[in-house]
């Protein structure tokens, strides 16, 4: 039995886009989960990343922006996935990455959980840090079988038709900290792969394994910024 329903937001959390900068009314986060992370990159794959913005910020954008409205329709407004479909069609950029989105939008898992959160900006005011994730669903078959009501923290990411997926415990991780600090729980951890006319969700990532992973990360980036 599922008792979650669609998360409220943080009241007086917002995120400056232009900058990527998180605030809480007026007070400014110095850092973010994006930030922490991208410290711990080398030069050369920041310039790769960097080289390659002008290709994957406006996919990724439009991509997230589609499951953003598409899970909002469905499951906060209660269209059916016929006339949340539909709704998407009117996106601007929709059809120049229709490839990326239908096959995502029309994966079976939203047949099989409640989402309950989509695109949710959290934060922590004790590690002085923010972030935004993009969805969060309860599993009703992974609640029958554990015996409780189960959540998973989900992170969508697009790929070029030749990417690879590779691992994203240490960014889920913290993100689980940060609603950790709002009350939140999450069992598990998980990304939406997105490909042209291909779309599939991960394995799981254990509570566990994303907090270790996350916990590695936020150590490297506290000794270097934060050393006392």
């Amino acid at each position: 039995m599922l008792t979650s329903t669609w998360l409220d937001p943080i009241p007086g959390l917002w995120r400056e886009e232009a900058a990527h900068r998180y605030w809480l009314g007026d007070h400014l986060f110095p850092v973010s989960i994006t930030g922490v992370l991208a410290h711990g990159l080398s030069s050369t794959a920041k310039r790769a990343i960097e080289a390659k913005r002008p290709v994957w910020e406006p996919r990724g954008t439009t991509v997230h922006s589609a499951l953003e409205h598409y899970s909002q329709a469905r499951f906060l407004v209660g269209r059916s996935p016929e006339q949340a479909l539909l709704a998407i069609e009117q996106l601007p950029g929709h059809h120049r990455y229709r490839d990326w989105i239908l096959p995502l939008l029309q994966l079976l898992l939203w047949d099989e959980v409640q989402v309950i959160a989509s695109e949710r900006l959290s934060c922590c005011l004790t590690r002085n840090l923010a972030g935004g994730f993009d969805g969060a669903y309860a599993s009703p078959a992974l609640s029958d079988r554990w015996g409780h009501e189960v959540r998973v923290l989900y992170d969508l990411k697009t790929l070029s038709a030749h990417g690879r997926p590779y691992s994203t415990a240490a960014q889920l991780g913290g993100y689980m900290v940060l609603e950790a600090a709002q009350g939140n729980h999450y069992d598990l951890g998980q990304t939406l792969w997105s490909k042209p006319g291909e779309a599939a969700p991960s394995t799981f990532y254990s509570r566990e394994q994303c907090l270790a992973a996350w916990a590695a990360a936020w150590s490297r980036y506290c000794l270097a910024r934060r050393p006392f």
